[in-house]
């Protein structure tokens, strides 16, 4: 997600143009391979049991390392070799560049610091991200104002990354007070314990639901409005589950009513919200927003 967000970020500087970026991050693609992938080929798992903890991620939002150790398959220091071998996307997408004569390394450090300024991003921070950090990623992404909203907006991108696409990456959130403003979408209504209800949408911008759809679906929807619409609503339906099956670990349980459609035009009375806070999400050239509305 990184070497995708510091890319937009380079071609909106002309750092890069849109087709260089997108010849670097194809080569890089090659070059990034899946913990399980990795531990199935060195003997270390069979198939059977990569694809029962991708399953289980499906469920309890943990990396494949954590999980695989959880089952016995794996050991921690196995967990830890593996990842040295899986390659770190920051890094990956630096030599990249180099070895394609776009951008040197100093050239690269120095572009990374624009961006780091830019951005208010910490040092810390920009560490986290340079390491694989999802969740740092995501806090900077978020402005001050958002911070309730953080562990949902985890819980979707880390299942849109694990489940929809590797290659995915997150814009930045931005807050807006006005529902009638919505895009289409698919929306599901959430009770908490205390009675108190929102709503979570995955809207249809630049053929996000289409996106959204193949990607969980595994397979390629085109024109078929109703396999898209029930494919993207059963994937909102997961993310919602697993969030409130994560927080009932420390309340009662929360109430999830089926997933909706609405157009634009016909979205009803009874979605209301005064804060709602739209994710921009970049699944290769479309683009969905998961939007909570509070």
């Amino acid at each position: 997600m990184i070497a995708q967000i510091l890319g937009k970020y380079f071609v909106e500087k002309d750092f890069l143009t849109h087709g260089q970026l997108s010849t670097v991050l194809k080569k890089q693609m090659g070059r990034k391979v899946r913990l399980g992938t990795i531990a199935v080929s060195e003997g270390l798992m069979t198939l059977a049991q990569a694809d029962a903890v991708n399953m289980l991620q499906q469920s309890i939002d943990k990396p494949f390392g954590d999980l695989a150790v959880y089952k016995g398959f794996l050991t921690i220091t196995q967990v830890k070799s593996l990842l040295r071998e899986q390659g770190n996307e920051f890094i990956l997408f630096m030599q990249t560049l180099n070895d394609e004569g776009l951008m040197d390394v100093p050239a690269f450090e120095s572009a990374v610091r624009q961006f780091q300024i830019d951005s208010g991003v910490t040092t810390t921070t920009l560490e986290a991200m340079k390491a694989g950090s999802i969740d740092a990623i995501i806090e900077t992404c978020l402005g001050d104002n958002m911070s309730e909203f953080i562990d949902h907006v985890g819980t979707a991108i880390r299942l849109v990354v694990r489940i929809i696409d590797r290659d995915a990456y997150i814009g930045k959130a931005r807050i807006t007070n006005d529902v009638s403003e919505l895009p289409s979408g698919v929306f599901q209504r959430i009770t908490t314990p205390s009675g108190d209800s929102y709503c979570c949408a995955l809207t249809d911008e630049k053929q996000g639901l289409c996106a959204v759809a193949s990607g969980f679906a595994k397979d390629q929807f085109e024109n078929d409005d109703l396999f898209i619409i029930d494919a993207a609503g059963e994937f909102l339906n997961c993310v919602n589950g697993l969030f409130c099956t994560t927080v009932s670990h420390e309340e009662p349980s929360y109430d999830i009513e089926p997933q909706q459609f609405y157009s634009h035009e016909n979205i009803p009375d009874t979605i209301t919200g005064s804060k709602i806070l739209h994710m921009p999400i970049y699944i290769g050239s479309s683009v969905t927003e998961f939007v909570i509305i509070k």
